[in-house]
């Protein structure tokens, strides 16, 4: 074969003349380019496949002996001896538009193509054709840095190797220690990010259970890999590279909870530029959370390798002053090394720097409107938001000469990956990480395409040109205020999975969704025949079962209000709540159904619901399917506070309220039909019902139904479920079982607290037990939840209930002047959002009072914004002690007084004195055994508190009264402390 292809080339080559130089390039080594040349001419003949496979091999073969001179002689050769024939295009257009026929058409199409596009494909039939004509585009890329005039050669290596190179024929595989010396010797060799020594640094990145790779292979290169991704589990979003890239021990697996893809290498240079599809980073996010399902968080810490450039073109140019003057300050810097050196102000440095990077990844732009950033642009249009801003985030020199030391987190969920790529690549939307966001001033970026469907949706982030007015008493994004309805979610989840399990009960039953819509119908029916038109309230005072969830969809779906009621209620009290809502229905458990008929409220209908699902409230066979229109303003729900002082109120909840916070909630929690959560809490308050069902329903997760909290209930269920809602006896009582571990827990990536305050102790200990930060939120009966600790994207602190929601805005007033206070100051919260209740019922005046004018509603409770806008919730107002003329926070006291040795907890109140107004008295339940000495206590507050502050008194009680939610009822305090010290 051999001596058939070289008679054949040299037959074929002697007839073809010598090669002529391109003008303004000095001819070199005239033999092997002409033959080259003479190869290329022969190859765009009429040739058979044979001819053109030996051809081709002899041709690249010799350009592969030209040196570098020569090479770029011939790449202008190309360019110009194979471009366009204009006159076979002027004949081929004139001829189109003639006709303006297909055909014609089709023959204009190939005239307009140069036909070095031919020659390329032609080349590529040699043996490893497609290799060879990589390894040619790199150093055409090389040569284009002298002679920008070869640009349009790369444009035509690029289209092809665009077509080539199809995702579809990419395969993903792991690269671990045990991989072949030459795939080592590559990975080595191309490891551009964080460049390696030698052996030695990549058996860090491989060897260690925390380390691996994955490579991407193509047919057309064999065994080298086109592009390969370094991956590391830690705990915690990485601030900083070099604890990623240092030998440090192992972590295991299990107990990391973050994927960090710290390094994306394209390791073909000659396949720069040429995308192989939009999602790949996706694929391996996808490898990596199926072998390890606990991880929450998948992100990368990148560099920005244009920054530092585009600032020096900013400073050279005077754009901007401020740029100016950050580019001298960081140029005197002269190096990472000064960092934190007494000289520079690191701090606010750091400000100014975070400021102009955020502004140079998501607002400047290329003439094509793609980000100028080349990092950015990859990860963005993979499906990424732009996360996290770190300086200085690398000591290292290359990464100071990219962008003086910053880095980013650029983080992927795996349920909006796709969204995301969709977003940016048909209308342009960044998405922005709050960080990120909060370092643009306001209008600096470019608004998303209006036309979008998700221009206005609500995200865990910012969309450049979001008209949010973002500051830390603001939630990161609005919450659209025509968010679907809770009952259309449910519907939509139905239809999309209906055989899925909403239920997993304890007896190991299973209720699918659709099994649920059924009931829900039926129940719908029955209301519909006892006379429930639109504004109907359905009241609901039974034990927790699936079937009452049911009644609550029926509810909405039939346009009723639905009242839920607590089963401990007495008749008296259930009196008040039948005469002050005048509910149409009343479902109760069977063996209370005689006395509510008995007590004779009129024009109420009395259905009957039990445990287990028996009762008249299923006794319909035929289905309602009709779902009533409301509007977002209408009622959806009446819960009433829990009346510590004066009569209880109904809180009015729109259905737009309902669907606005589980929206924000959705979002900030990242809550996904993935999601499987324990549910041990009660559904007749807004905790169990309104955050926790809703999630679910809306999102087409699943629940683990529990009829109560039992820790060792709980613990069975870990293996099956993701997320536990609780309050915080739940936490207290699971630290008190030697069950909870990492291992118990490694399954569940996120435990929520709230309803009460979680003790900072219980915190921290159950975060060293487990490994998870608890997440505390803060919510109220009239509003739902307002804010929360971050899920991604910060520490959850311990007493602090985080940031306010996406929609919600916080503020902090004084109680007197009700002027707006500064950050750090105490005073009363109030909130403004779709999730703030429409009033109180039947009480017009009342509400009038609790809103202001501004329409921001006075929660009652006091608080503090810290300087990184986390809410701490102080106590309520009316816990407010004043004694001698002097406000006491009992909060600040009693966090002193449960740190004493000897004490589980307590309660500070003010109670009547005759001196001083009130009187602080300190109710404390020791820690077990006997009581600590109450003399100890005063004496250790008078070294941390002013006189004023300490208590008076010291009672010692086997437990705080609480309600069933678990917060301290003080009111029963200081009912039974009130004439204390009137002897």
């Amino acid at each position: 074969m051999a001596t058939t292809q070289g008679w054949l080339l040299a037959d074929l080559l002697r007839s073809l003349g010598g090669h002529k130089a391109h003008p303004g390039i000095d001819s070199h080594e005239p033999a092997a380019l002409d033959q080259l040349t003479a190869a290329c001419a022969v190859l765009m003949g009429d040739l058979g496949e044979a001819s053109m496979r030996a051809v081709a091999e002899r041709a690249l073969a010799t350009y592969r002996e030209l040196d570098d001179q020569s090479r770029i002689e011939f790449f202008a050769h190309m360019l110009h001896a194979y471009a366009v024939e204009r006159d076979e295009l002027r004949r081929a257009y004139a001829t189109w538009e003639a006709s303006e026929g297909q055909a014609e058409l089709a023959d204009l199409f190939d005239a307009s193509e140069p036909r070095r596009q031919a020659l390329l494909r032609r080349l590529n039939h040699a043996p490893d054709g497609t290799l060879h004509l990589v390894n040619m585009r790199a150093d055409l890329r090389q040569a284009m840095r002298d002679h920008t005039d070869l640009a349009p050669l790369d444009r035509d290596f690029r289209h092809l190797l665009s077509s080539w190179f199809n995702r579809g024929f990419l395969r993903m595989e792991q690269v671990g220690w045990d991989a072949s010396r030459e795939m080592k010797n590559h990975l080595l060799r191309y490891e551009k990010v964080h460049p390696m020594r030698d052996l030695n640094d990549l058996k860090r990145r491989l060897r260690p259970r925390d380390r691996t790779c994955y490579a991407f292979f193509h047919p057309a290169t064999g065994d080298l890999p086109l592009i390969f991704v370094e991956v590391a589990l830690v705990k915690g979003i990485p601030g900083a590279i070099e604890p990623l890239l240092s030998a440090t021990e192992a972590l295991p697996p299990a107990k990391a909870d973050t994927a960090v893809l710290y390094s994306i290498n394209n390791s073909l240079d000659g396949l720069a530029g040429i995308s192989f599809g939009s999602l790949l980073i996706k694929q391996v996010i996808d490898q990596v959370s199926t072998e390890l399902p606990h991880l929450a968080n998948f992100v990368t810490l990148s560099p920005i390798p244009g920054f530092r450039r585009w600032l020096r073109e900013q400073a050279r140019t005077a754009a901007s002053p401020e740029l100016a003057a950050l580019h001298i300050d960081l140029t005197e810097l002269r190096g990472p090394a000064q960092i934190g050196t007494e000289q520079i102000g690191t701090a606010e440095l750091r400000s100014r720097l975070c400021s102009a990077v955020a502004r140079y990844v998501a607002v400047e732009r290329r003439a094509d409107g793609q980000p100028l950033d080349p990092v950015a642009r990859f990860h963005l249009g993979n499906g990424a938001t732009a996360w996290q801003l770190h300086w200085p985030a690398s000591g290292a020199d290359y990464m100071w000469d990219q962008s003086y030391g910053a880095m980013i987190n650029y983080r992927y969920d795996p349920a909006l990956v796709e969204r995301r790529h969709e977003d940016y690549v048909r209308h342009g939307v960044i998405a922005l990480g709050g960080q990120v966001s909060d370092l643009l001033p306001a209008g600096a970026a470019r608004s998303p395409d209006t036309n979008s469907p998700d221009a206005n949706s609500t995200a865990d982030t910012a969309d450049i040109g979001s008209t949010a007015d973002i500051r830390s008493e603001k939630g990161t994004a609005p919450v659209d205020n025509h968010t679907e309805g809770i009952y259309q979610g449910f519907i939509q989840q139905t239809q999309a999975h209906p055989e899925k399990p909403l239920f997993h009960l304890p007896d190991g039953r299973r209720l699918s969704y659709a099994q649920v819509l059924h009931t829900s119908r039926r129940i719908a029916s029955k209301l519909i025949g006892d006379g429930v038109v639109p504004g109907d309230r359905v009241a609901a005072q039974v034990e927790k079962s699936p079937e009452v969830i049911a009644l609550y969809l029926a509810t909405l779906q039939v346009g009723g209000v639905y009242l839920p009621l607590n089963t401990a209620y007495t008749g008296s009290e259930m009196d008040y709540f039948m005469s002050d809502a005048a509910p149409r229905v009343l479902v109760c458990d069977p063996s209370q159904a005689a006395a509510h008929v008995k007590r004779g409220r009129d024009g109420i209908v009395v259905e009957t619901l039990g445990a287990s699902g028996e009762g008249t409230l299923l006794a319909a066979e035929l289905e309602h399917t009709e779902i009533a229109q409301l509007r977002p303003t209408d009622p959806g729900a009446i819960l009433y506070t829990s009346g510590t002082t004066g009569r209880s109120k109904g809180a009015v909840l729109t259905t737009g309220n309902l669907a606005a916070n589980c929206a924000s909630l959705l979002t900030s929690w990242e809550y996904t039909s993935e999601d499987v959560l324990i549910h041990a809490l009660p559904i007749f308050h807004i905790h169990g019902l309104f955050v926790a069902v809703n999630m679910t329903l809306v999102a087409g997760a699943s629940m683990i139904w529990l009829p109560r909290f039992d820790p060792d209930a709980v613990l069975d269920a870990m293996p099956e479920a993701t997320v536990l809602m609780g309050v915080p006896t739940f936490y207290t009582r699971l630290l008190g079982t030697e069950r909870l571990s990492v291992e118990a827990c490694a399954g569940i990536r996120l435990f929520v607290s709230g309803s009460a305050p979680l003790l900072a102790s219980d915190h921290e200990a159950f975060e060293a037990r487990t490994g998870h930060a608890i997440l505390e939120r803060y919510g109220m009966t009239e509003t739902g939840m307002n804010t929360s600790n971050p899920y991604r994207g910060g520490p959850r602190r311990p007493g602090t209930v985080g940031h306010p929601l996406p929609g919600v805005e916080v503020r902090i007033v004084d109680r007197e002047s009700q002027a707006t206070l500064p950050q750090g100051e105490v005073g009363i919260i109030e909130v403004r959002g779709a999730n703030v209740f429409a009033g109180y019922w039947n009480m017009p005046e009342k509400t009038a009072e609790e809103f202001r004018e501004d329409g921001f509603f006075i929660t009652g409770d006091l608080g503090v914004i810290d300087d990184q806008g986390y809410l701490s919730i102080v106590g309520r107002d009316k816990d407010l002690v004043i004694s001698g003329g002097f406000n006491i926070y009992p909060k600040e006291v009693e966090g002193l007084i449960d740190v004493h040795p000897g004490v589980f907890e307590s309660a500070v109140i003010g109670v009547p004195h005759p001196d001083l107004g009130e009187g602080l008295v300190a109710v404390v339940v020791p820690a077990g055994g006997d009581a600590p000495d109450e003399t100890r206590i005063l004496q250790a507050l008078a070294g941390e508190l002013a006189r004023f502050k300490q208590p008076r008194a010291v009672r010692f009680v086997d437990a705080l009264p609480r309600n069933v939610m678990g917060k301290v009822q003080k009111a029963e305090l200081r009912k039974q402390y009130t004439d204390l010290f009137s002897s």
